[in-house]
């Protein structure tokens, strides 16, 4: 058997492969799905298997190998494709390249190591396989309980990274130790693997008691529920002379980091159309972070936020357990009566291009203002 040891954060020359001779150590997911039939089916319908196919991050991955060069595309590697990392694999030419975070990965890491340029995780392939699960048993290979699996660090290494110019770019695991849910102990996989009744090993296989298992769904920003669980809006109206106020709070009340989180290019737009006297206004907030390349451009490309000369020009997103409240002013008298639609949409424009965005609306309300004299 040969034993792979890769320890990496968000940054693949950092990346050292150990082999001993022997059979590959590595495993597919369709291998793992074979005995664990609940969690693999789940899993597979996850953003985390679909990684490496989902065709946004494979456009911005081709197009930062083009522009970038592929030493630099495999930094994007590191977290789509983990085990390309561990195997060496930058051409993408092993199947298990192509499987996003595949269940080798994750259940081979076994130390995270937070460092000043990011947190590293320490993966090593083999036979054990690493868990939550106390007491577990396998006949198909060794297992051992990881207390690591069940804490934020666990996903730190993909959910941060600061440019080699020290210039934090993704900040979701900070902005979660900053967060009255990290006081509180409440995880990453308290949101985004809840715990639910499944078999850990097809019982056709094995003799298999219910056990409480972490949903590998991991629900993130593409998920409605998800979205709508992090953020709250509440509206409030009041009339100042021939001016309309509305004013909406936006808490951000679920969500133990920012809204949205994540690599810049993705936004929260919240709109306002309101209608009256048969007139129409518009108007509305964008939260999100912009960065400025070293001539002054605004970045709008994936492929240019790990290149030098990065400067944060603005983060208007949502933090961590705030509390926002929006004004918006109207040329609406007293006496008129209006109508109000309210809306949230999530975005992510990876690569500047508006006819590539990725675009839906999570939140809707539509509501009617009686006359207020």
């Amino acid at each position: 058997m040969r034993l792979s040891t890769v320890v990496f954060g968000l940054g693949w020359l950092a990346a050292a492969t150990v082999s001993l001779a022997g059979e590959p150590a590595w495993t597919t997911s369709d291998t793992c799905g074979s005995c664990h039939r609940d969690i693999y089916r789940v899993w597979r319908n996850s953003m985390h298997a679909r990684a490496m196919e989902e065709p946004f991050f494979l456009d911005s991955y081709r197009e930062t190998e083009a522009l970038r060069g592929r030493q630099l595309a495999s930094v994007c590697l590191e977290c789509h494709a983990p085990m390309a990392a561990v195997l060496g694999d930058s051409a993408l030419e092993r199947k298990i390249s192509w499987e996003g975070v595949t269940c080798d990965y994750c259940h081979g890491v076994k130390s995270v190591t937070e460092t000043k340029s990011g947190p590293k995780a320490q993966v090593e392939i083999g036979r054990v396989k690493r868990g939550p699960i106390h007491e577990a048993e396998s006949t198909g290979h060794d297992v051992a309980y990881s207390e690591l699996h069940t804490q934020s660090l666990f996903c730190a290494p993909c959910h941060e990274y600061t440019n080699a110019d020290g210039v934090p770019i993704l900040t979701t695991y900070t902005e979660w130790k900053g967060s009255r849910a990290a006081e509180r102990g409440e995880t990453c996989q308290v949101c985004h693997m809840a715990l639910t009744k499944a078999d850990v090993v097809d019982p056709k296989v094995a003799r298999s008691s219910q056990a409480r298992v972490n949903l590998h769904e991991m629900p993130g920003a593409h998920t409605i529920r998800q979205l709508l669980t992090a953020l709250k809006i509440d509206l409030d109206a009041s009339q100042h002379g021939d001016q309309l106020r509305l004013e909406l709070t936006v808490r951000n009340r679920g969500a133990g980091h920012a809204v949205p989180t994540g690599m810049p290019g993705r936004r929260i737009v919240l709109r306002v159309e309101l209608s009256a006297g048969g007139r129409t206004f518009v108007d509305s907030r964008v939260y999100g972070k912009q960065f400025a390349n070293a001539a002054g451009g605004v970045v709008t490309h994936v492929a240019d936020y790990f290149v030098g000369g990065l400067e944060l020009q603005s983060d208007t997103r949502i933090r961590v357990d705030e509390t926002r409240v929006e004004s918006f002013d109207f040329p609406v008298a007293g006496n008129e009566r209006a109508t109000v639609e309210i809306s949230l949409a999530y975005e992510h424009n990876p690569r500047g291009e508006n006819a590539e965005r990725e675009r839906f609306v999570f939140y809707s309300d539509r509501r009617f203002l009686r006359p207020r004299i």
